[in-house]
């Protein structure tokens, strides 16, 4: 059986070193070498373990990229081990990574604490997770609480105003992005940060509780629309979750 070919332009930029376009430049100026040989035309096809050289360095393949999407358990912790022996996220992610033969360690990005249940990613690609869990770039994390108690409107309307929070001993001013009011006890809300039990200190604020916390969405990605039950794990696509601008 043959070996896989790609053309030489999209091979590059798969392994990371460049985009396709300027790969193309790159090749048409002679600076790329496959298995010894200059390669001039962008788009020959040559094999996917192909030795490729650009000004003497070797360009290796870039490590498997994966991404999987949990429906967490509530009362599961998100972490990889616990001393006092409590079930963790990663007992239900093993046996999954075993099943597709996935040997990378993937570590989830942020984190829900041990009372929220809902949608958490992992992943092994270390900048993907870094921006999305960076406000500024204003990725959107969709939650629905369970009020202890109804919420009046002036609490609503504080609630959409934003109120003030402590977290790991600083204050913070937080302001959800949307807040949607499903009934006088059920709530949705989105946020850009993602600060420690943020959206349970939000709600202790304005003096009520969240008797049950589900994360539905995170970016593009829909928990409803995955259909996990409980502790079932999906692979994902990096565009599916949210977009990046090259």
């Amino acid at each position: 059986m043959p070996n896989k070919r790609k053309s030489l332009n999209r091979l590059l930029s798969q392994r990371g070193y460049c985009s396709r376009k300027a790969a193309e430049t790159l090749i048409r100026e002679g600076k790329v070498k496959v298995n010894g040989n200059i390669v001039l035309a962008p788009f020959q096809p040559v094999p996917i373990d192909a030795t490729i050289e650009i000004a003497g360095a070797i360009v290796s393949p870039q490590k498997a990229l994966w991404h999987v999407a949990m429906n967490k358990r509530r009362d599961v912790i998100a972490t990889t081990s616990d001393e006092r022996g409590r079930a963790t996220v990663y007992d239900d992610l093993r046996p999954f990574l075993q099943r597709h033969r996935i040997s990378e360690r993937l570590f989830a990005v942020g984190r829900l604490d041990k009372d929220t249940d809902g949608l958490l990613l992992f992943t092994n690609d270390n900048h993907f997770a870094d921006f999305l869990t960076n406000p500024e770039n204003r990725v959107p994390k969709t939650y629905r609480a369970k009020l202890a108690r109804p919420l009046s409107n002036a609490e609503l309307a504080r609630l959409e105003s934003g109120v003030q929070i402590e977290a790991r001993g600083e204050t913070y001013f937080a302001k959800p992005e949307s807040v949607k009011l499903l009934s006088p006890r059920q709530i949705e809300l989105t946020l850009f940060e993602g600060k420690n039990r943020e959206v349970r200190r939000i709600l202790e604020a304005l003096g009520n509780k969240a008797e049950r916390l589900t994360r539905i969405r995170f970016g593009n990605l829909d928990l409803r629309a995955l259909g996990l039950n409980e502790g079932d794990c999906a692979l994902v696509r990096k565009d599916d979750i949210w977009r990046v601008a090259n």
